[in-house]
């Protein structure tokens, strides 16, 4: 019995430690991440304001001011953050809506299409000229 139980754990052993030529880690290449292009809003502005991105890149945009935002398409129905909550819980609110959403601070929008993609603001675009431009290449 102890010779059929030693046998086996050889199997199991020798198995386990066999064979494979494939080294550690991987060679082949991993799939490419989405590139991500940050755009901070800021009191009453987008910075930057118009970045070039090549299409597939994500635009994650940050609220690091002190009141809600949005970045909504000049195009009707292309993107609308809705209310972009200042992303600093500590942040004061002297100018409200101080509401919005959930995680607050950010809004993410991926962009497939090359082309030119104009937004704003909803709240700040016309009264402080909160605007920006989205270049988008093949």
């Amino acid at each position: 019995m102890r010779i059929r139980v030693g046998l086996w754990s050889l199997l199991i052993v020798g198995a386990a430690c066999g064979g494979s030529s494939a080294p550690t880690g991987s060679s082949s290449n991993p799939p490419p991440s989405t590139p991500v292009q940050s755009i901070s809003m800021t009191e009453f502005a987008f910075s930057p304001p118009s970045p070039s991105i090549k299409a597939g890149t994500t635009v994650r945009w940050v609220n690091n001011g002190t009141t809600v935002h949005t970045a909504t398409s000049d195009n009707a129905g292309v993107w609308n953050s809705q209310d972009v909550a200042p992303a600093h819980p500590d942040n004061s609110c002297p100018y409200p809506p101080c509401s919005g959403t959930t995680p607050p601070g950010t809004f993410s929008f991926t962009f497939t299409q090359p082309g030119t993609y104009p937004y704003h603001c909803a709240y700040h675009g016309a009264l402080y000229n909160m605007t920006g431009t989205i270049t988008v290449t093949p």
